[in-house]
């Protein structure tokens, strides 16, 4: 079967629902002839056939994605035996949704009428989410249950989706005492500093600055490894200042090789403000990375985590006492660390890229069924 997949961004390093684009994709190659497209293709993850879409010479998001909408209708339709659109464009037989809808997030703000009517950005933006989210000729895919209850909160006519959390790549063998060892040796870390991994492309969003604020209370020499797009370093600068004797904070970009990374950690601080399903939790988790992480409605994936079990969760994302209490506790208390690492390894168990693969396969089935074409 010929499968394109649309992805604005197709790599693994450009955020969650880039990530999980790259990562299923990957999981089908050999089954599909996949040709991705795209405006950015990492050549890293080579292997596919790939149509790339010019980018314009504007900055405006809102008109590249209208351009991006129009340039992959054009090269898709009657191309493909299915179409697997990740992004906000019209057209496609299966949509994945990975982040609240724009519906969902106007309503959640109270906007009016009049306030949208006078925004060219916000009409085409619902306009492609409208067309995108129909209710019938495909199959819409939520990443949570909660999104999905949130858009048909926001659209009530929309036929009910499925919904297919991310996965991740699970190995039965723990990650060894050396291989951490080794990590942290390879990014010149001190083997008795508590060390906590942020990752996140939006700072703000994912909470650096609370995270910052909750290590300068520790009583302890602590290191912050940060992970994502460092042109937003300079704004923390103060906070990471303000630190103290025996805390740091390393800026390390984007990272290809997120293993070692996550193998010189202690846990994985994500005090999120806004998100739906980080995959970035699952892949800590799967290494047996204690994480710690805000409850629903700031994460919806807390909903499937029991506090203390399978992570520690914050209940006030703004909170910094509470987060350095829970960064305390991991640092502390090895039988709680433990405790963490194992209940999270078996929590990410049940998430792993081949049934994530196994699900969809039947969504597609499903469309071609409905449309009398056959996979």
């Amino acid at each position: 079967m010929r499968l394109a997949v649309i992805s604005r961004h197709f790599s693994k390093v450009a955020g969650g629902a880039e990530s999980y684009a790259v990562h299923l994709a990957t999981a089908m190659r050999g089954d599909y002839e996949i040709t991705v497209v795209s405006q950015t293709f990492d050549e890293a993850d080579a292997g596919f056939r790939h149509i790339r879409v010019p980018k314009l010479p504007v900055r405006s998001r809102w008109i590249n994605q209208l351009w991006f909408n129009w340039y992959t209708k054009r090269v898709t339709q009657g191309r493909f035996d299915l179409v697997h659109s990740h992004e906000n464009v019209s057209h496609g037989d299966v949509q994945t949704v990975h982040v609240k809808t724009v519906h969902a997030s106007l309503r959640e703000r109270g906007t009016g009428q009049l306030q949208i009517a006078l925004s060219p950005r916000l009409i085409a933006y619902l306009w492609l989410e409208r067309q995108r989210l129909r209710e019938s000729g495909g199959q819409n895919v939520f990443v949570s249950q909660l999104l999905l209850d949130e858009t048909l909160a926001a659209l009530p006519g929309l036929a009910a989706g499925t919904v297919i959390a991310p996965g991740v790549n699970w190995s039965e063998r723990e990650l060894p005492l050396a291989q951490r060892s080794a990590a942290r040796q390879a990014l010149g870390l001190a083997p008795d500093t508590v060390v906590i991994g942020f990752v996140g492309h939006d700072f703000k969003k994912k909470g650096l600055d609370v995270l910052l604020r909750a290590v300068a209370l520790l009583p302890f020499d602590t290191t912050v490894l940060v992970v994502g797009n460092p042109a937003q370093s300079p704004a923390y600068q103060s906070l990471v200042a303000a630190l103290g004797v025996g805390k740091q904070c390393r800026f390390l970009g984007v990272v290809s090789q997120m293993p070692t990374v996550y193998a010189a950690l202690d846990c994985l601080a994500h005090p999120t403000k806004q998100d739906v399903f980080p995959m970035v939790l699952l892949e800590a988790m799967a290494l047996g990375i204690p994480v710690i992480t805000t409850v629903a409605p700031y994460n919806s994936m807390a909903n499937l985590l029991t506090d203390r079990h399978e992570a520690l969760l914050l209940k006030d994302p703004h909170d910094a006492s509470e987060l350095a209490h829970h960064v305390s506790d991991v640092a502390r208390d090895v039988s709680l660390r433990r405790h963490l690492a194992t209940a999270g390894r078996l929590f990410s168990k049940k998430y792993t890229w081949t049934d994530v693969k196994a699900a969809y396969y039947q969504v597609y089935q499903s469309v071609l069924a409905g449309s009398g074409r056959s996979g």
